[in-house]
């Protein structure tokens, strides 16, 4: 069976997968679920209207990727890569598969988006929460004097229009303005010394001098004696709550139950406005029942001969009543849908009135056409979207056309003639899904081995969530083929064992034939003379070349290897010093110097910081053409990162090889060497949210400038 059109804005909202809808010729986004505002950080309405590829790093792939999808030239069935930014400016890596839909005879392009960050903390999950609630959040400090706010969050700016740096320091009480009331402080005082979390209504000020009325929760924060350490505010903009209730209070006082507009006007072809209701003027966009005073009914509709036709249909029907659905412009502009209720009668002294409801279905039109949008979207996605039945079997009670095809059913009708367990490999597997799914209400991303109704086996990743209706649970969920993306997991498996093994020979094999080579090379140092000697300086010399560069490739191999980022608080100074008296020792006819006293601050970075620091040191001598290579050591701490200047007297580095310096293979001028070591250099540097930058040393020379995030504050470690 197909399900009623709500259906399908539910299966599109309530989708456990982020979706999004983009307009192909400006980029704007056009429509997104929940799931993908969540993603960025941000609200619906935030996203919507906004370009796409503006929340890319990297904007002109998104752009290509989505002309791709929309022209035919990339496969809809293949994920593309990008990363996307957050609100708060977190780097976001996703996959997305991306088609081409048609919503209402327009072309669209269609992105599942699915978060590929292996490592969301818990901290930054709970810290982000906090910092984009859509309530204002402020905690303050009793062991200050004045009980000042420590602590704002986003809500709390937009709602004070005050930003963090203007609310924090001061007590609360100046959102009252000047004109304190006494009664408003002594409530909150009571609240304050109340055990339990109290909520107080009052009168506040914005920052431009608006009033708005803030619902404001005050809950004590205790120690483990029982002691407050912190207050915590929860503020609610409830001026639209108030100006209802005044609103239905006048409403009360003049119609007693008619909450909607009403007006008399006479029956003439225009009509004057004889009365109307609070609900009535500003249905119709006045100030005033005086300024509405000052049209004629017939300037309010879209077609003037809807409101000769009505009076028309009055005087026609018996009873004198009618109804019809027009609509209204008002007088800021804006189109409504209404439907005005008629009927014509007449006063004591005999004088014909119109006496009209009009009730506003504006809302009511918008969302039939969204319930009609979502059911041509959900239809024409190209993911597999179904509605089953929990148990080992289970009934599909909707399937969209993409799962019709990606099982190689004739029909939807087919496809539900059979058991969802028909769809399984192993039917075992289906049962322990349902039991998992009612057990915990969601299930995110199950790779699950299928099969076609012609037997053909694939993989897939299905999400999905458990949800009542009318008392009966449901299955809701989405069903991706990553047949594809399991093959090339197989195929980078392959390739990391293989690179394991030539790891390990490099650790081992190659680095002990290399020392034994270089030892037996200083044994017949003192053992030969004139061009025999000479013939041993060089096989030391491009031996120690040699392990210098099993070092590095060792070092590219580990960060090759590493399954994910183990990242962890380290200390400069003792990274720096380490590496200076290593190089130091190494290169006894070059001049390492260290500039001031290095800080004594941990910096974000693992094990491999000693490489970093490593390479751009022999770098700076290995490429110095002076007679005494001279290098000295910086570092100072600013803004949240660790700034390290390695600056040098060699010949420089032009400006045409400054960005690409750094690429794999690049070799430095002259160099004789393999040009992993700056790339390593790299990589790492980029691993740890850091930068690195070439800039010009005077007289001569370069200076290698390397920022690294300071881990005081930093989340990830």
């Amino acid at each position: 069976m197909d399900l009623p059109a709500s259906a399908y804005e539910t299966l599109f909202e309530d989708a456990p997968a982020p979706l999004v809808l983009v307009e192909p010729e400006t980029g704007e986004i056009e429509e997104c679920n929940g799931q993908f505002s969540e993603l960025v950080s941000s609200g619906r309405d935030d996203v919507v209207g906004y370009e796409l590829a503006a929340l890319a790093s990297a904007p002109e792939d998104v752009g290509e990727d989505i002309d791709s999808a929309l022209y035919g030239d990339g496969d809809a069935g293949e994920d593309v890569r990008w990363q996307l930014r957050s609100e708060s400016g977190s780097a976001i890596p996703v996959e997305a598969r991306l088609s081409a839909v048609q919503i209402d005879g327009n072309d669209r392009v269609l992105a599942r988006v699915r978060e590929t960050t292996a490592d969301r903390r818990t901290l930054e999950q709970r810290a982000r929460a906090i910092d984009t609630a859509p309530i204002g959040i402020s905690i303050s400090d009793p062991g200050r004097e004045g009980n000042p706010l420590v602590y704002v969050n986003d809500r709390f700016e937009a709602l004070t229009g005050y930003s963090s740096e203007e609310a924090v320091g001061r007590n609360c009480r100046f959102l009252q303005g000047e004109d304190t009331d006494p009664a408003t402080v002594a409530a909150i005082s009571d609240a304050i010394d109340a055990p339990e979390p109290v909520t107080v209504e009052l009168r506040n000020y914005r920052k431009d001098g608006t009033k708005f009325w803030n619902r404001v929760t005050i809950a004590p924060v205790r120690d483990e004696e029982g002691d407050v350490t912190n207050y915590i505010g929860f503020q609610e903009d409830i001026t639209e709550r108030k100006r209802d209730e005044q609103e239905l209070e006048l409403a009360r006082d003049l119609l007693e139950t008619v909450p909607i507009g009403v007006l008399r006007t006479d029956p003439t072809p225009d009509g004057d406005f004889e009365y109307v209701n609070p609900s009535l003027v500003s249905l119709l966009g006045a100030e005033s029942i005086e300024q509405l005073r000052e049209y004629r009914v017939t300037d309010f509709y879209v077609d003037p001969e809807a409101r000769q036709k009505l009076v028309g249909a009055l005087r026609a029907d018996d009873d004198g009543r009618a109804r019809h659905e027009v609509q209204f412009e008002t007088l800021d502009g804006e189109r409504k849908d209404v439907i005005v209720t008629a009927s014509l009668c007449k006063d004591e002294t005999g004088t014909e009135h119109v006496h009209k409801i009009v009730q506003e279905i504006t809302g009511r039109k918008h969302r039939q056409q969204r319930l009609e949008r979502y059911e041509r979207l959900v239809e024409s996605l190209p993911i597999g979207f179904f509605q089953n039945t929990p148990g080992p079997d289970g009934t599909f009670t909707f399937v969209n056309d993409a799962m019709v095809s990606m099982f190689d059913a004739d029909s939807k009708a087919h496809l539900r003639e059979h058991s969802v367990s028909d769809l399984y490999v192993r039917s075992d597997e289906r049962e322990s899904f349902s039991e998992q799914l009612l057990r915990d209400g969601v299930v995110t991303e199950r790779e699950i081995e299928l099969s076609t109704l012609d037997g053909a086996e694939l993989w897939a990743a299905v999400t999905a969530i458990a949800r009542e209706v009318d008392g009966e649970t449901f299955f809701d969920g989405v069903v991706q083929d990553i047949s594809e993306r399991k093959q090339y997991e197989q195929r980078l498996k392959e390739q990391r064992d293989n690179l394991d093994v030539l790891n390990q020979m490099l650790r081992h094999d190659i680095r002990n034939d290399l020392q034994l080579v270089m030892a037996y090379a200083g044994f017949l140092e003192d053992k030969v003379d004139g061009e025999g000697r000479e013939y041993v300086e060089t096989i030391q010399e491009s031996v120690d070349h040699a392990i210098e560069i099993t070092q590095t490739a060792r070092d590219m191999a580990d960060v090759m290897l590493s399954a994910e980022e183990t990242l962890q608080s380290v200390s400069l100074r003792n990274a720096l010093e380490g590496e200076v008296e290593e190089i130091r020792s190494k290169y006894a006819n070059a001049v390492v110097t260290v500039d001031g006293r290095l800080p004594e601050t941990t910096v974000v970075a693992n094990e491999m910081l000693d490489s970093v620091l490593r390479n751009l040191l022999k770098n700076a001598i290995q490429h110095n053409d002076s007679e005494i290579p001279e290098v000295q050591v910086s570092a100072t701490e600013r803004a949240g990162m660790a700034v390290v200047r390695i600056a040098d007297n060699g010949p420089g580095v032009p400006d045409s090889q400054k960005d690409t310096i750094f690429g794999r293979g690049e070799k430095g001028l002259e160099s004789e060497g393999t040009g992993i070591g700056l790339y390593l250099v790299e990589t790492l540097l980029d691993s740890y949210g850091g930068d690195i930058r070439i800039e010009d040393n005077e007289p001569s020379g370069s200076v290698f400038v390397v920022e690294l995030p300071t881990a005081e504050q930093d989340p990830r470690v």
